[in-house]
């Protein structure tokens, strides 16, 4: 886990160098599309809404990867920089870095399993579909809304309501880009 937060540091590190050593200042291009960085708004279609911002050294940089906005209330996934789908809004812990057990805490976790179906979470006595666990400490990860034991959704609500899990409308996107050993990067 710490090597691989040190890969993750010294890569953006280094793309940080190269794009300043580069003299172009902004972000990185391909085939003069411009790419956008993993800290940057985006729309459902995945494009930049107010143009590209600062990457967040501390974010994956390469690769498949979850980004989760807890100020937002969104998801991103993630190819590398570039925002592939974008879910919002979601919904996130009421608590936020408290480091309680039902808090969602920010930093770089990784997916450590997945359930398809619809499944029972007994300590809040509901009904959920499509986990994907990455804060295996407060068994926290990204799920369906709430539901009954038929799978119809019983609360579809959004903001910093959960018990430190993020809910989503569209579980089934989250559910299949996620592979387990994927990096999930929570922040505010």
């Amino acid at each position: 886990m710490k090597a691989v937060r040190i890969l993750i540091t010294l890569a953006a590190l280094f793309a940080l160098l190269a794009l300043a050593c580069s003299g172009r200042g902004g972000p990185p291009s391909s085939g003069g599309v411009v790419v956008e960085p993993a800290g940057s708004g985006a729309t459902q279609s995945g494009g930049p809404a107010s143009g590209p911002a600062v990457p967040d050294p501390n974010a994956p940089q390469t690769g498949h990867w979850i980004d989760v906005d807890v100020t937002r209330y969104r998801v991103r996934l993630m190819d590398g920089t570039q925002t592939l789908k974008t879910i919002e809004p979601v919904a996130v812990g009421a608590e936020v870095d408290t480091g309680a057990f039902e808090s969602t805490q920010t930093g770089l976790f990784h997916v450590y399993n997945k359930l398809s179906g619809l499944q029972y979470d007994p300590p809040y006595k509901t009904y959920i579909s499509d986990w994907v666990g990455f804060d295996m400490a407060r068994a926290n990860g990204f799920h369906s809304f709430l539901k009954d034991e038929r799978g119809n959704i019983v609360n579809p609500g959004t903001g910093r309501i959960s018990n430190g899990c993020i809910r989503t409308g569209d579980p089934a996107a989250i559910f299949a880009f996620a592979e387990v050993g994927m990096p999930v990067y929570v922040h505010s």
